[in-house]
């Protein structure tokens, strides 16, 4: 399979290269910034369609990871119409060049989370793709656009496109440096949903979704199966989300973001937790 990676040189892209690689694809990179990865690169403007169409041409399927990552790193204007734009010249080029995978990086920003304004309670938890969602910011608003972007093209019947929703991804020297500060104040991670996903297992989706049997769009939660703290998920919910409906069979960890769609449509499970890295706890053990 001839597959191009936009936004391969970012932490999760260069994950999902990497493992498409080891797994026999023909991979090629394409992004702003170079990558010294194991692929060809070619540096393409995804807001310019004709540069688009240039690296899509010969490929059978996308994925599409090219994106500003958070609505902080740039102007609210300037993220939503990089984000649209590269998401829509994406779709209509593989959609004109016969191109009839697409796997697009999409995020539990959707549901309004972490970058709200006005704070808000989620409904119920674990979190399933049935939940509302209720975007605020740029990057939010960027993301369930691009969703809408590609049920439409979806819809014209040439292209199948599967949006994965990915928590705030990690490696275990980000973990260690970036979540593992937070033990200490749950509050700092509330926003955040205490959710997570290891970058492997953002490549490992990534690879299920590209071959799995999809019609039309699908939009899938990914996460981790257990949230980022050592406490109780329980206890999280009831000190901070007090009016949330806990769901019968919510497990002490788990986390607040179900994957079961992702294991039902793709037969995706997450492999990889904190738990594994061997980070010590405040006692001085590992988990």
């Amino acid at each position: 399979m001839r597959v191009v990676v936009t936004g391969g040189s970012g932490l999760a892209g260069r994950a999902v290269v990497a493992h498409l690689v080891q797994r026999g694809m023909d991979v090629t990179n394409v992004d702003l910034v170079s990558s010294d990865g194991p692929t060809p690169f070619r540096r393409v403007d995804l807001g310019d369609l004709g540069q688009v169409y240039g690296c899509l041409r010969g490929a059978d399927a996308v994925v599409h990871f090219g994106a500003i990552p958070r609505p902080t790193f740039d102007v609210p204007e300037v993220v939503f119409r990089t984000n649209v734009m590269g998401t829509f010249n994406v779709l209509e080029a593989a959609s004109a060049l016969g191109i009839t995978r697409v796997v697009s990086a999409s995020s539990v920003s959707v549901l309004g989370y972490p970058f709200h304004e006005r704070p808000f309670a989620p409904d119920y938890v674990p979190i399933d793709e049935a939940h509302r969602l209720q975007p605020q910011d740029a990057y939010a608003l960027s993301k369930l656009t691009g969703e809408e972007l590609a049920a439409g093209f979806a819809r014209r019947g040439r292209l199948s496109v599967v949006s994965l929703r990915f928590s705030w991804i990690h490696t275990p020297e980000t973990f260690a440096a970036q979540v593992r500060p937070l033990w200490s104040d749950a509050a700092a991670g509330v926003s955040n949903l205490w959710s997570y996903v290891d970058a492997r297992d953002v490549a490992e989706a990534v690879r299920l979704a590209l071959t799995a049997e999809i019609d039309g769009h699908e939009a899938c939660f990914m996460a981790a199966p257990d949230s980022f703290m050592p406490v109780p998920s329980r206890e999280l919910v009831a000190e901070f989300y007090p009016t949330t409906v806990v769901k019968e069979g919510f497990g002490d960890h788990d986390s607040l973001l179900s994957s079961a769609k992702a294991e039902r449509l793709l037969g995706f499970l997450a492999k990889h937790t904190w738990r594994s890295y061997g980070i010590e706890t405040e006692g001085g053990g590992s988990i």
